[in-house]
């Protein structure tokens, strides 16, 4: 049990260095107060996106790991990434833009794929309902929860486009293999569920 809670705290830990660098990285660039919050909102909220992401696909083994309070890490994780994308466009329109900021762009691809945040936050929270309704909705709250990884990856255009920090060669990266491991994620947990479905 001991071995377990060391673990988590490991674990733990490890966030907080992550949200510790994403900090400094933001303090150090130019900008007013808000609009330094507002991007730190952003890059952590894309971190823990990404770690529950991760660890939805290793969930069993991670249990197994850290124990079973990892499950209530787990949600914690994924509501906070919800709770800090959602200050990120709220904060953007208190600079003076407004709540048309809350609308996807749907005027040319560019546009939508520039402003992507809006419409990955909308896939997200969808999924993250699905999520908790999973007892009402049934099995195929498995098959909307996949919205997180287009709007993972949606998220992650519009922030190469025109996030500030996103002008570092390492960050992007970084990101760029984020969106791999996402992307292998995803792959082979469509694999797997092929192999449980249709077993040799």
């Amino acid at each position: 049990m001991m071995n377990k809670m060391r673990r988590v705290w490991l674990l733990a830990g490890g966030g907080a260095v992550a949200t510790g660098l994403v900090v400094l990285l933001v303090s150090g660039q130019a900008g007013a107060p808000l609009n330094r919050a507002v991007r730190t909102a952003a890059l952590l909220g894309y971190v823990c996106i990404f770690l529950g992401i991760l660890s939805s696909a290793f969930l069993r083994q991670l249990i197994r790991f850290f124990g079973r309070p990892f499950v209530k890490l787990h949600h914690m994780i994924t509501v906070t990434g919800l709770v800090l994308i959602t200050l990120h466009p709220l904060g953007v329109a208190m600079q003076g833009l407004g709540l048309q900021v809350l609308v996807p762009r749907t005027d040319s691809w560019q546009s939508f794929f520039l402003y992507g945040g809006i419409p990955a936050w909308y896939l997200i929270a969808v999924a993250s309902l699905a999520a908790a309704l999973r007892a009402f909705v049934g099995k195929q709250w498995r098959v909307i929860h996949f919205l997180n990884y287009i709007a993972f990856l949606l998220a992650m255009v519009h922030a190469f486009l025109i996030g500030t920090e996103f002008q570092y060669l390492w960050l992007r990266v970084l990101a760029a293999s984020m969106v791999v491991v996402v992307i292998t994620v995803f792959v082979r947990n469509r694999i797997l569920r092929r192999k449980v479905k249709n077993p040799v």
